[in-house]
């Protein structure tokens, strides 16, 4: 039984894959470096960095040019599911030179970690993603995995900081309009990956998420007043009702329609 099945994310140099498969797979390399976890079974192998054993639940990594072989324990199935991203790409999310880039541990068993890589993998592998919320998760989760031990994202009691606060300010003033990393880089003059990490710390969320809910709760305020589903979506800068469907969905539970109904019956 082998059953792959490959994914173009939306985020350039990016590919994701998910496979089933009972193979043993002979040494080999690939050239991206890779990340992910194993959904179901349990997998042995051999690599430069030693004997390698993972289980459900676990994450995994591997290097560019790292050699590797692949066996299901005692024989039996297994499923994984991968992010591999060229170095270019590594570069661009990190904000580093590929060549200061490794994974040290090929195998984290940290539940923490794994949340981190599945947020990530699931948003990429959505059939209709947002590339702004897949570009952060997978940046959250290669700053956790190039930095151990893994870092919890909590909500900061302290006072933010000047770069956080700036794109607070900048999400609170202008919530309807397409904010990206890239604004904020350049509102704040902090890296992209800098913004991510320090809001995320403070915060508990990605820029995207929290502009996400942000905008949810304005559209569930619209939508109590009787406004319209298709203008709300447009009024609170989703791309159409489809979008506000999901991101409200997500959210609350339940879809915008069936709200409305409740709402204004």
């Amino acid at each position: 039984m082998h059953k792959p099945v490959q994914h173009h994310t939306v985020l350039r140099g990016v590919d994701a894959i998910s496979i089933r498969s009972d193979r043993t797979f002979p040494r080999h390399s690939h050239d991206e470096f890779g990340f992910g976890y194993i959904a179901a079974g349990g997998q042995e192998s051999w690599s430069g960095r030693g004997l390698v054993e993972a289980s459900a639940g676990e994450t995994i990594t591997v290097n560019p040019a790292e050699l590797h072989d692949g066996i299901g324990r005692k024989g039996q199935p297994r499923h994984w599911r991968m992010l591999y991203l060229s170095s270019n790409a590594v570069e661009r999310l990190t904000d580093m030179p590929v060549e200061r880039v490794e994974f040290s541990r090929p195998v984290d068993q940290s539940k923490q970690m794994t949340r981190l890589v599945i947020d990530a993998i699931t948003a990429a592998t959505l059939d209709t993603p947002e590339p702004d919320h897949v570009e952060q998760l997978v940046m959250l989760a290669l700053d956790a995995l190039l930095d151990a031990p893994v870092k919890c994202y909590k909500p900061s009691t302290l006072r933010h900081s000047s770069d956080v606060q700036i794109v607070l300010d900048m999400i609170q003033q202008d919530w309807a309009t397409q904010l990206t990393l890239d604004d904020f880089s350049g509102e704040t003059g902090a890296s992209r990956f800098q913004v991510l990490r320090r809001f995320s710390r403070e915060l508990g969320a990605t820029p995207h998420a929290y502009l996400t809910q942000l905008r949810v709760k304005r559209a569930k305020a619209m939508i109590v007043a009787g406004s319209p589903l298709a203008d709300t979506a447009y009024a609170c800068g989703f791309s159409d009702q489809s979008h506000l469907t999901r991101a409200f969905s997500r959210q609350l539970g339940v879809t915008p329609g069936c709200f409305s109904r409740a709402a204004n019956a």
